[in-house]
């Protein structure tokens, strides 16, 4: 059986929260992310991990865990984006690797909101 990557399990939590967009239970999570489905216990440790990283909120309602993304994936994508450069030792180089990787529209997007 083929193991996921690091951050996997936690990526396909978060999208299919976001792409349901309202909250969902530990089994929906479970069916909702890519096979092989993973078992209750190591959905329950990747959410408390997560809760931990404050990536989501868990709330019981009734006799059920709901489960919430904390940001919305704009959000959270601009602070793993923050994390990176502060995390490097030369930010400068990251911006401009960045910046390289960027098309034509997205780079008008980014002088728009300077010129703004």
């Amino acid at each position: 059986m083929k193991r996921r990557s690091n951050g996997e399990l936690e990526n396909a939590v978060l999208t299919a929260l976001w792409e349901r967009g309202e909250p969902m239970s530990v089994a929906e999570l479970q069916s909702a992310v890519s096979p092989p489905m993973p078992a209750y216990t190591t959905m329950m440790t990747v959410l408390t991990r997560m809760e931990d990283k404050s990536l989501i909120i868990r709330d019981r309602v009734s006799r059920s865990l709901m489960i919430s993304p904390v940001r919305s994936q704009a959000a959270t994508a601009a602070s793993r984006m923050s994390q990176t450069l502060r995390d490097s030792t030369d930010s400068r180089e990251v911006l401009m690797s960045f910046m390289g990787s960027l098309d034509d529209d997205e780079i008008e997007v980014l002088r728009s909101f300077v010129r703004d």
